[in-house]
């Protein structure tokens, strides 16, 4: 029952990631603009889009609203059946010698997510909770597939990978959770468009003409942050930077692949990591270059997560645990 419950909060998961990235993109994010409802209610209530419902400042567009409830439901789901595993883990602690920090970490994490969740909306998607948010579910993700991966009994951790070779690692998970955040930072002050559809310049300049102060503008709390509130060049300046991430952490990935294909055992691995990077590198260029389709900005926050799950795992089989 614990493992078929991990593998479940692993898909609810990487659903709710991906309904979370398509409610951002969709601009959804105030759909409803209270907590834990929708205009008072469970679900978006039945008017005619456009509505002012007493109460509201901000009238009723459905579309919007059920893009979020959706997301919100699969959040739900997902941290019931968290705490229904940590209940397994605690019941089974004695008898399959369960160990409980890392159910227990999930459990308190997924509930200040639904914080976090809260507090988008009502701090009016302020870009730093959002991004917060963003990195949340990541890292949800993340404990629940090292948990399943612990589940594995038959998989061996590689007693001759070198201390360096190991510290290596750990640092390209580093700077690949912090290109994960710029990239949350770029979508939620909306500067994916800030560049137009030049690659690799960016309006007709290697930099635009802004500072690292502005760039990393955390804002006040209490304004409205829907479409974003900087201007053009700040925006143009966060997309920079995360090109700049981007080329960061393909060196410190494709560094660490080429230390590490030595071992024969991970190589296999070690493909599906460059396999996932390229995939990576060519939906971001898509991006700017198709003007963010929905669907390849979708895939490129999947494939950031897959990405990321692979790098853990390749940490799974070289760490004790």
């Amino acid at each position: 029952m614990y493992k078929k419950l991990l593998e479940l909060s692993i898909i609810l998961a990487l659903i709710v990631v991906i309904l979370g990235a398509y409610t951002r993109l969709a601009d959804a994010g105030l759909g409803c603009p209270d907590w834990p409802g929708c205009y008072g209610q469970l679900t978006v209530p039945d008017a005619i889009d456009g509505t002012q419902l007493e109460g509201y400042d901000r009238p009723l567009e459905s579309a919007k609203g059920w893009k979020e409830m959706i997301h919100r439901y699969a959040a739900s789901s997902l941290g019931l059946v968290i705490l229904l595993l940590w209940w397994q883990a605690f019941k089974n602690r004695t008898l399959h010698r369960q160990s409980m920090p890392l159910p227990t970490f999930a459990a308190f994490f997924v509930m200040l997510q639904g914080a976090f969740g809260m507090w988008t909306v009502t701090l009016l998607v302020h870009p730093g909770i959002v991004t917060i948010h963003l990195l949340g579910g990541f890292i949800t993700t993340s404990v629940l597939f090292w948990l399943l991966l612990n589940q594995n009994r038959l998989s061996p951790v590689l007693s001759n990978i070198s201390k360096t070779n190991k510290l290596l690692l750990l640092t390209t998970l580093i700077v690949l959770f912090i290109q994960i955040a710029l990239g949350g930072w770029t979508s939620t002050n909306y500067a994916a468009l800030s560049c137009g559809n030049q690659f690799p310049t960016c309006l007709d300049t290697w930099w635009p003409q802004t500072t690292l102060g502005q760039i990393f503008y955390w804002g006040p709390i209490g304004i409205n942050y829907e479409y974003g509130v900087l201007d053009n060049a700040t925006r143009a300046g966060i997309q920079m930077v995360h090109r700049i991430g981007a080329l960061t952490t393909t060196m410190a990935i494709v560094f660490t692949i080429l230390r590490f294909y030595q071992y024969r055992e991970l190589r296999n691995h070690l493909k599906i990591i460059a396999v996932l990077l390229m995939m990576q590198i060519a939906l971001g260029i898509t991006n700017v270059l198709q003007s963010l389709p929905m669907t390849i900005a979708v895939l490129h926050n999947v494939v950031g997560l897959l990405l990321l799950l692979s790098v853990v795992s390749l940490m799974h089989k070289t760490f004790k645990r």
